[in-house]
């Protein structure tokens, strides 16, 4: 039963770290020889409601705000895909770690009978 609480306390703890980096992981590109600010991979408008998304099309007013919008769209939808893939492991780790635990929790207890009754 060790691994299973391992296995649910790693799991638990890969959901947190990935979580962690796409939130606070800035990312960067080069538009036309100037490195562009892409932001976070998770961006503040799927935290808080009402919040504008930079990487959204219509956000850039000028041509060269589109141009840096379209350069980054590839960099964090990678970025994006590689946290969600992360946090997604994590999960599955944790609830197989906290399967096994439960599993063994609903196992009827074992009666132990001496050897030389």
């Amino acid at each position: 039963m060790t691994w299973a609480k391992a296995a649910l306390a790693s799991g638990l703890l890969v959901v947190v770290a990935a979580f962690a980096i796409g939130t606070e992981n800035r990312l960067s590109t080069s538009v036309m020889g100037r490195t562009q600010d892409c932001g976070p991979a998770i961006s503040a408008s799927w935290l808080v409601s009402g919040t504008p998304d930079p990487t959204q099309p219509g956000s850039a007013r000028t041509t060269d705000e589109r141009r840096a919008v379209a350069a980054c769209r590839p960099v964090v939808h990678q970025s994006r895909l590689l946290v969600v893939t992360v946090i997604g492991s994590g999960l599955l780790l944790a609830l197989v770690g906290g399967s096994a635990i439960r599993a063994r929790g609903d196992a009827p207890p074992r009666t132990v009978t001496p050897a030389h009754s």
